[in-house]
């Protein structure tokens, strides 16, 4: 049997991938099917594709989270946060946040202390999310940010223009109702003592029918994190098919656990005529067939027909260790030889 690798060293590097993109199934496919597992922790995903029965694809080597309001069939899910299956579960936990699909959050610890970062979708027409981002802090306050240790992260997209961040040329931005709705956000990141990590005059999103530019998206920081970004950028190569927003980049120096990866059954390569002979060699020694007259009787055939099926695997199947951020639908060289 395959021995489970060593504990690999922590990274000194957090590296975060936050794109919106725009509700396209096209912009969600490129994206679910792109090398992230090797260059990503975590991802902060904003208006994502779902599927008919309101799930999220998710890439293979993450873990999705969805906005605590999802399960109720009025809410918009618009939010989501993919984290990298190679961080230890033991230091990150999902926070739901009741009563919204705008926004969802995640708290990581380690040597550094706390880390939430929260994935915002604002809309346009209201201040929903920021109320209920604010109403979370005040609840939850204690939980996530209270001295030197603590730090958060608001990232994502407000919908908000002002020249704090948008380029001051932009003036057609600045309408009175975009500015008072850019100055209630501008008043919930002081209350907090948020930063913006992501450098002013940065466009975020170029129009598809216009081509002009603008910066809905945004990256805020605590101040004490603020000097623990190495890289906040926009990155212009590599938009996705069918949004108009540019994915944002960033790299803050903070140490994270590892986690090794586990050897897996080798389903695919399975002789299933071998399989399936022992299988009828460990059922012929159960009890034979017949009516079970009461649930003890039906819990005891249950049991003794799941212990033939587990134990069938575990003799028949060959263990083989995941490959690296392996694609769905993708057969390794070493399966096909």
């Amino acid at each position: 049997m395959p021995q489970p690798p060593t504990q690999p060293p922590a990274s000194d590097h957090l590296r975060i991938l936050q794109i919106n993109l725009n509700k396209s199934e096209s912009a969600h496919l490129e994206l679910v099917n792109d090398d992230l597992s090797k260059n990503y922790d975590v991802i902060l995903i904003q208006e994502p594709h779902t599927t008919t029965f309101g799930n999220i694809r998710t890439p293979n080597q993450f873990r999705q989270v969805y906005p605590g309001g999802r399960q109720d069939p009025n809410t918009k899910v618009r939010s989501g946060i993919w984290v990298n299956r190679e961080i230890d579960t033991g230091c990150w936990k999902e926070l739901p946040i009741p009563d919204t699909g705008d926004i969802t959050a995640i708290q990581l610890t380690g040597n550094y202390g706390r880390l939430t970062i929260f994935n915002v979708y604002s809309p346009c027409e209201n201040d929903s999310a920021e109320a209920k981002l604010h109403q979370y802090l005040q609840n939850r306050g204690q939980d996530i940010y209270t001295g030197a240790t603590d730090h958060m992260i608001w990232a994502g997209d407000f919908n908000r223009h002002h020249p704090l961040w948008d380029r001051a040329e932009d003036v057609h931005l600045f309408t009175r109702q975009a500015t008072a709705a850019a100055d209630k956000l501008i008043e919930l990141l002081g209350t907090y003592g948020m930063v913006m990590a992501l450098p002013k005059d940065l466009p975020t999103l170029q129009h598809m029918v216009t081509k002009k530019f603008s910066r809905p998206d945004n990256v805020f920081c605590t101040e004490n994190l603020a000097n623990l970004f190495t890289t906040c950028e926009v990155d212009y190569n590599h938009q996705p098919t069918k949004t108009d927003h540019y994915p944002i980049k960033s790299t803050i120096e903070l140490t994270h656990d590892s986690t090794p990866s586990s050897p897996a059954y080798n389903f695919r390569m399975a002789d299933w005529d071998d399989f399936n002979k022992n299988l009828k060699a460990r059922i012929a020694d159960i009890i034979p067939p017949r009516h079970l007259l009461t649930k003890e009787e039906f819990d005891k055939a249950t049991i003794a027909l799941t212990e033939a099926i587990k134990d069938t695997i575990r003799t028949r199947i060959k263990l083989q260790m995941p490959l690296p951020d392996k694609k769905r639908g993708q057969n390794s060289k070493k399966e096909e030889k």
